[in-house]
């Protein structure tokens, strides 16, 4: 989840059966703290970033940013500059919200309070596990195939809870985080592809190594938007594999940026894919800001093909030494146990 170190640096096909719409905003905020004693300081990236001309913020009921209500400090501050109805505020609840509704409501009732808004624009479970699992474990402990029986009779119970919630007009889209092929498979057992119970999004892990280009389509193929986060936390580990960077920066100026990670964030876009990112850094906001929004919105989830082939060449050489990459650390290994929940070892 959508960790702070996705700044940019500056230098010199499936069948579909749904189209959805360009996502409402090019690029994301992430506002998760980078460590437990710097969460105030979100409050001041927060408001940079929507000065710098993001509008979109992703948060999560177990980052210390939410809990400390330093989101709502930053939207009191904003409130006479960019008013709320211009904001899309994008919130997780922590684990599978089962159990008495009115028990997740009261949770959901405090995530407002502390960010000092009366809705959320989206909601995601923000992963396939009971709420409190220990993400800081080992990662092979998430992806058993009991973990992945206790989801699948739980998540009927976890979405018509989300459904309430929408009904209740306290969020306006409902969605998902870190599911995967199989656990949108059983959701789709309790979630229309369409209507009142869909399923608005999925916010996972996709980088220049892990495009995750079969899940992409088949989420955008069902009507889901498709968020990205940690898109360029790896960058920095392709300068270990030989002539990857100096491709990737001749590539990049070819397209008129100025780095790679830049490249990768334009490459989302180009794909439909709305991308994460988290820094306090004003140029490297300036620089996302200027990647996300350097082609038409509408290129990845309309001209499809044409759009996704260019894309999807540009990170070819990476995609190619996937394996590699994971070698050398450059892997969200939550996401990668995720994805393997209950799959055959």
């Amino acid at each position: 989840m959508a960790a702070v170190d996705d700044a940019t640096t500056t230098t010199a096909t499936t069948t579909t059966t749904t189209t959805p719409a360009a996502f409402p905003h090019p690029l994301i905020y992430g506002t998760m703290e980078s460590t437990k004693a710097d969460a105030h300081l979100v409050t001041a990236g927060v408001c940079a970033a929507v000065r710098a001309g993001y509008r979109a913020l992703d948060l999560a009921e177990h980052y210390e940013s939410s809990k400390g209500g330093h989101i709502g400090a930053a939207l009191d501050q904003l409130v006479a500059e960019v008013p709320r109805s211009e904001l899309w505020l994008t919130h997780k609840i922590d684990g599978m919200p089962t159990g008495e509704y009115a028990a997740v409501k009261a949770r959901v009732d405090a995530m407002l309070a502390l960010a000092h808004t009366d809705y959320l624009d989206l909601l995601l479970i923000h992963y396939p596990m009971p709420r409190g699992t220990d993400l800081s474990g080992d990662p092979a402990a998430i992806s058993t195939a009991a973990n992945f029986e206790a989801f699948a009779e739980t998540i009927g119970d976890a979405w018509t809870n989300m459904v309430k919630l929408k009904e209740e007009g306290l969020v306006r889209h409902i969605g998902v985080s870190n599911f995967y092929r199989q656990h949108l498979d059983e959701l789709a057992k309790h979630a229309a592809a369409d209507g009142p119970t869909a399923c608005f999004a999925n916010e996972i892990f996709v980088d220049a190594a892990h495009p995750e280009t079969s899940l992409v389509e088949y989420c955008q193929g069902q009507g889901m938007q498709v968020m990205a986060y940690r898109p360029t936390a790896f960058c920095m580990n392709l300068g270990l594999l030989d002539g990857v960077t100096d491709a990737l920066q001749a590539t990049a100026e070819d397209r008129g940026l100025g780095s790679v990670q830049q490249l990768v964030l334009r490459t989302l876009c180009l794909r439909g894919v709305a991308p994460i990112t988290g820094t306090r850094d004003p140029g490297h906001m300036a620089s996302n800001i200027e990647a996300a929004t350097s082609i038409d919105r509408g290129a990845g989830v309309e001209g499809g093909a044409d759009a996704g082939a260019e894309a999807t060449a540009d990170l070819a050489l990476v995609e190619e030494q996937a394996e590699m990459v994971d070698m050398m650390g450059g892997c969200d290994e939550y996401a990668a146990a995720f994805a393997s929940m209950g799959r055959p070892e």
